[in-house]
């Protein structure tokens, strides 16, 4: 089922409910929208509800403020989850959406029960170096060269660090199943810190695995969540 909830700036943000049973929370990465999990709800549907969203200024979701921030991508979560009268979820984001999940989960861990995060960063400087400079430059493309105000704001939603208390690991609590490609984007010797210093979190590396994790091993990623949630 297709579904619009206004945000509360206005902002309309598109959603799609499947299934039935314990609730699933997906976030997409950025650029990207709902269809990126399309074989994590071949798998989970039939004993999960799923709820897939496409972020502000993604997908069929709209954006009525000249910024793209956290604080609003929250509150778009909150929507959803208050109008399908959801108190507490598993979350699975990819990439930025992994971002976006980690730093919610910091901010409202009463709404979160568990979260595999896929290729999340904490830090711009996580990513990369290769990865640093083709996201600026793409980004002073779309803003000074091309002019698009949409493009450039959902480039330097990849390019800030994420919010995190300085009180995360006492938010932080849920059980957390971090999942990395060997040859992904992320620098995993940067990451590693951050995931030690989380009790219940479990670092996954994939071999001979790059950052698109969802297109190029799913039945292995659909494999470590089944046993996780």
């Amino acid at each position: 089922m297709e579904k619009i909830v206004s945000s509360t700036d206005g902002s309309h943000i598109f959603y799609k409910i499947l299934g039935h049973g314990s609730p699933i929370f997906f976030i997409h990465g950025n650029s990207g929208s709902h269809h990126a999990f399309q074989k994590q709800v071949d798998a989970f549907q039939k004993d999960h509800q799923l709820i897939l969203m496409d972020t502000r200024d993604h997908g069929k979701s709209t954006n009525e403020s000249n910024q793209l921030d956290f604080p609003s991508i929250f509150s778009d979560i909150l929507a959803i989850l208050d109008n399908e009268q959801i108190e507490k979820t598993t979350m699975i984001g990819f990439s930025d959406g992994a971002n976006i999940a980690l730093s919610f989960a910091n901010y409202y861990p009463e709404r979160v029960s568990k979260m595999v995060l896929i290729s999340p960063n904490i830090r711009f400087d996580q990513l990369k170096k290769s990865k640093q400079l083709l996201y600026r430059s793409l980004y002073a493309v779309s803003e000074q060269l091309l002019r698009l105000k949409k493009g450039a704001r959902v480039l330097r939603l990849a390019m800030k660090n994420l919010p995190l208390t300085t009180n995360y690991r006492e938010k932080l609590k849920m059980p957390i199943l971090f999942i990395f490609g060997d040859k992904d984007i992320i620098d995993l010797n940067k990451m590693a810190p951050f995931i030690d210093s989380l009790k219940q979190a479990k670092m996954v590396v994939l071999d001979k695995t790059g950052h698109s994790i969802l297109k190029t091993r799913p039945l292995l990623v659909n494999k470590e969540i089944s046993s996780f949630i």
